[in-house]
């Protein structure tokens, strides 16, 4: 993991994702499926939050604590269907406008 050639690939789609994110609520895939992320009370999600709280946070809890993927997932049978980093992160997914 030393050599440039991994990284370089990695920074690329980090900066197009982070790029349709801060314009739309919605990276490649959540325009493909016709959804995007906004703020619980339905004004649109910041970079940052989506960013840290939403995907970063869950991910390094996951290096500490296996079955933290498996509880985030589970919140999505709640009666608000949001998963816990969407509680964390004060977002929720919604049909695109």
């Amino acid at each position: 993991m030393q050599a440039p050639a991994i990284y370089i690939p990695a920074v690329f789609v980090l900066l197009v994702q982070a790029n349709l994110i801060r314009g739309t609520g919605a990276s490649l895939g959540k325009r493909l499926l016709g959804i995007c992320v906004v703020r619980s009370d339905g004004r649109p999600a910041e970079v940052w939050r989506i960013a840290l709280l939403r995907n970063a946070l869950p991910m390094a809890l996951c290096g500490y604590c296996v079955w933290f993927g498996l509880v985030d997932a589970l919140f999505i049978v709640g009666e608000e269907r949001r998963c816990l980093h969407d509680w964390v992160a004060g977002t929720r997914v919604m049909k695109a406008p």
